[in-house]
């Protein structure tokens, strides 16, 4: 009995030394969770690296413009607040000064080439962003945002500041313009205009348009002031490609299509629209009808 009990045993003790490891298909090497965790960590800190050198997309550039409208309407809303309903003076012609008062984007047409062009000097872009604010200041708008690049398209800053037609520019402290109905369209009156605003609650609607990119391509002449007409001449810039950002009354920065603000531009002149919405007549338009 030892003996077969002492052959069984030494041959399944030889038997377990002769066999091979076998190799399994689930223990094949793999990166850990941590592993992928450090990859991708890795991965987003050179994307992150990356960015700032790429070129920004249109659509990013027309947020941060429609950002920088939401921050005018912010002022608009804000300077209302303090003076009794009343919408601020749109910088409307060549203002005098006194007793013209301070519009909300600067104050009076001070001589000064940052501001407005004098005879052929020369317009150095470098000089009107380190003292645009000078001028900037002394409008209502500056105190609730003091902030020069606020006022300004980053479109508009990055291709046509510096240009031939930025040059032509007369008013260069911003790339929007006011609605001129918030003070009825003034016409000249003994070389005087009479420096009136309406009050937010005389607008027919929340909805209509005080703040929007004019369309300098065709003429340069239309930055002559702070405030415009919204008719043909001076339009409707087409820097962004899918449409237009534009400013409420009411405070509501928006994309407009243009066709959508070509019908406002051309609305029927015997009625209120969300461009022509002069309080002191029937249609919204000018002062004598």
């Amino acid at each position: 009995m030892t003996c077969i009990f002492g052959s069984i045993s030494y041959v399944a003790s030889n038997s377990i030394h002769k066999m091979k490891p076998v190799k399994s298909s689930r223990f094949r090497p793999a990166f850990t969770l941590i592993e992928l965790l450090v990859v991708i960590a890795i991965i987003v800190i050179l994307a992150a690296l990356m960015i700032p050198a790429l070129p920004r997309p249109e659509r990013s550039q027309r947020t941060d413009c429609l950002s920088k409208m939401k921050q005018l309407g912010l002022a608009l809303n804000m300077y209302m607040t303090d003076n009794h309903d009343y919408m601020p003076w749109p910088n409307w012609g060549n203002d005098a000064s006194p007793p013209c008062p301070p519009g909300w984007l600067y104050k009076g047409s001070p001589n000064n080439p940052v501001n407005f062009k004098t005879g052929n000097a020369k317009i150095d872009a470098n000089n009107w962003r380190e003292k645009r604010a000078q001028n900037l200041s002394s409008g209502v708008f500056w105190q609730y945002i003091p902030n020069a690049d606020a006022l300004i398209c980053p479109v508009f800053s990055t291709t046509v500041v510096g240009t031939k037609k930025w040059e032509d520019c007369n008013q260069k402290l911003s790339s929007y313009v006011m609605n001129g109905a918030s003070a009825f369209y003034p016409a000249p009156k003994n070389d005087e205009y009479q420096w009136k605003t309406c009050k937010a609650s005389e607008i027919w609607s929340p909805l209509c348009i005080i703040n929007w990119e004019p369309d300098g391509s065709k003429d340069a002449s239309i930055y002559n002031a702070g405030g415009a007409y919204p008719d043909t001449k001076v339009g409707v810039s087409t820097i962004h490609k899918h449409g237009c950002n534009v400013l409420s009354v009411g405070g509501y920065a928006s994309m407009m299509s243009f066709p959508d603000f070509m019908v406002q531009i051309e609305n029927d002149k015997t009625k209120k629209g969300l461009l022509w919405w002069n309080p002191n007549t029937p249609s919204g338009h000018g002062m004598n009808e």
